[in-house]
């Protein structure tokens, strides 16, 4: 039997050699924004070990000292000695939602069962219970703001008021439409030559954004948050359902959730806002438009804007459409992107340049996922993308179209549009690979 000192000293030595090697590669702003989180987690993973017997136990003992010694390690200073944070990241208790609060500007709407103070205090080790093993930590690119807490079951809803049917929509004939080079197709409904849009269509979007960043370069928005899907595929709808929630759970911020997921997990920083602007159906566009200029000027970061619609497809007769596909053996909701045109009278000064940018996300995302798009429509609107460029509005399946199609849809828009940003992107140094060198009882969760 070996001897308990030896082991204890040797894996104090252990510790502190695993401190020492991820202590270096941890920014200012990382450091200052993850400390409570990282020292909270890894002490819930160590009382754990401690409680055990043997190598572990030691293990566990060497690293709490090791953080009694450097306490102080993983927090930076100003230079006028007071903490600095771009973001404060708030844990939900009884979810898996992150609400973030502006450290200089606590705006942000709280939601119920968060942890509310401003700088969140780290628990005492006496305090570590098992149901902390159920909060999940955020992600680490993914911002998610102003998200509603109701909940509704659409289940409820039982009565068979008319049909719904699938349908999957192809390639379009007609003078309006035009074949891209990559894949998908341009509907032209302005009066730009369709020779003129084809040659528009080619040109690079000139969109760079940086990998790994603290700085958001995403911002996904709902003008109509509270759209929503069928609770599950089915052949008929009931017309008592207004295909409106105000659970998140139900509509398109689930669809904004599942590509935030993937861009986050692709190191592309990303702001999802949930602000419900359609309270009141009129004047929604308005609201959007001022959260969302609210944003990009306090986060000038951000390259690119996505509003994420769900779509009404109906037959005269008052059948409701499905507009679906099959990706990889699943269900998908298709997709079609509108990109705004100005004939003068819509004062969006950078549509062409989003056309570049709708192109490129079409191309890529049918050379991924085939049949997934329906074609581009560019018509003379505004719909926002006044704000900015990279500025588009994306519907995503219609009210006959189930809630897991259309979060499906989610991911893989959010994986094409990570494909896509990342060819052109700016990498900066991400310190995952290394820690995820640590033991795995040491890492879990640790990020």
């Amino acid at each position: 039997m070996q001897d308990d000192g030896k082991d204890a000293s040797k894996s104090r030595a252990k510790a502190l050699s695993v401190l020492c090697a991820v202590l270096p590669i941890v920014t200012k702003e990382e450091a200052v924004q993850n400390m409570t989180v990282i020292k909270t987690n890894i002490r819930r993973k160590i009382i754990k070990l401690a409680a055990g017997t043997g190598a572990a136990a030691a293990f566990s003992a060497a690293v709490i000292a090791a953080f009694t010694v450097f306490p102080g390690a993983l927090a930076y200073k100003n230079e006028k000695g007071t903490e600095t944070a771009l973001f404060t990241e708030q844990k939900i208790v009884n979810g898996d939602d992150l609400v973030l609060y502006i450290a200089e500007k606590p705006t942000i709407t709280e939601e119920k069962n968060a942890i509310t103070d401003d700088v969140r205090e780290e628990k005492d080790i006496e305090d570590i219970t098992e149901a902390d093993d159920e909060q999940l930590f955020p992600e680490k690119y993914m911002f998610t703001v102003n998200r509603e807490n109701a909940s509704e079951d659409l289940t409820n809803f039982s009565q068979h008021s008319g049909k719904i049917v699938s349908e999957t929509f192809g390639k379009m004939n007609g003078a309006q439409m035009i074949d891209l080079r990559g894949g998908g197709q341009l509907r032209n409904c302005t009066d730009i030559p369709n020779e003129t849009a084809a040659a528009e269509s080619e040109k690079p979007s000139g969109i760079s954004v940086e990998l790994y960043s603290e700085q958001p370069q995403v911002l996904v928005v709902h003008t109509h948050t509270t759209e929503s899907y069928e609770p599950y595929e089915k052949e008929w709808f009931d017309s008592s359902y207004t295909s409106r929630s105000a659970d998140p759970k139900n509509g398109v911020v689930a669809v904004g959730d599942a590509i935030c997921r993937e861009l986050a997990a692709s190191g592309i920083s990303v702001i999802h806002d949930c602000t419900v602007h359609d309270s009141v159906y009129t004047g929604a566009y308005t609201r959007s438009l001022a959260t969302t200029v609210s944003i990009l000027d306090r986060y000038p970061s951000v390259k690119i804007v996505l509003g994420i619609h769900r779509d009404a497809i109906e037959y005269e007769d008052g059948t409701r459409v499905s507009a679906v596909t099959g990706i990889d053996g699943k269900k998908a909701a298709q997709i079609m992107i509108i990109c705004a045109a100005d004939d003068g009278n819509y004062d969006v000064p950078f549509f062409m340049d989003n056309l570049h940018f709708a192109c490129e996300l079409q191309q890529q995302t049918e050379s991924m996922f085939p049949t997934l798009t329906r074609p581009i429509l560019f018509q003379y609107c505004q719909y926002n993308q006044q704000v900015s460029k990279g500025a588009l509005l994306i519907e995503v399946g219609s009210h006959g179209n189930s809630i897991d199609q259309a979060v499906y849809s989610g991911e893989l828009i959010g994986k094409s549009l990570a494909v896509l940003l990342k060819k052109d992107a700016v990498y900066q140094t991400e310190a995952v690979p290394v820690i995820s060198e640590m033991p795995l009882y040491f890492l879990d969760r640790l990020m």
